[in-house]
């Protein structure tokens, strides 16, 4: 039986930052409603809220790369990858995470916790790539 032990924590850890984004567009759907008496108002809709949408490209942006990134850490775990690369990869890029929703949910205008972001994104994808390649 194979056990990905590595890559199930980053996963772990991933899904509480889901949760996290996910809720506060839910929440914030909801305060938007409620100051208008209806609390199901913005369902799908963002209510032209500059708040709103912030919260919903982090989570949406969360959810286009996450899922590769888990997969590849994955593969290069399977195939014997070593325990500091992994961890290394992991660590960066649950942090990335973190940084490049910060940097979305705070300041646009402020956009070096999203460069941070994305650069450990392009890293988890690229590194394992390379990796899976050579070996």
């Amino acid at each position: 039986m194979v056990v990905l032990e590595i890559t199930s924590k980053i996963a772990a850890i991933l899904a509480i930052q889901m949760l996290v984004l996910t809720m506060m567009v839910s929440l914030r759907r909801v305060e938007l409603g409620k100051s208008e008496g209806d609390i199901a108002k913005y369902p799908y809709q963002d209510g032209n809220d500059e708040t709103l949408k912030r919260r919903i490209r982090a989570f949406g942006n969360f959810i286009e790369y996450v899922p590769m990134c888990l997969i590849m850490l994955a593969l290069i775990e399977f195939n014997g990858a070593g325990e500091t690369l992994l961890w290394g990869l992991g660590v960066c890029f649950v942090l990335g995470r973190i940084s490049h929703s910060i940097g979305m949910l705070r300041n646009p205008h402020f956009p070096v916790p999203r460069i941070i972001g994305m650069f450990t994104t392009y890293a988890m994808l690229v590194v394992p790539a390379i990796w899976l390649l050579l070996n």
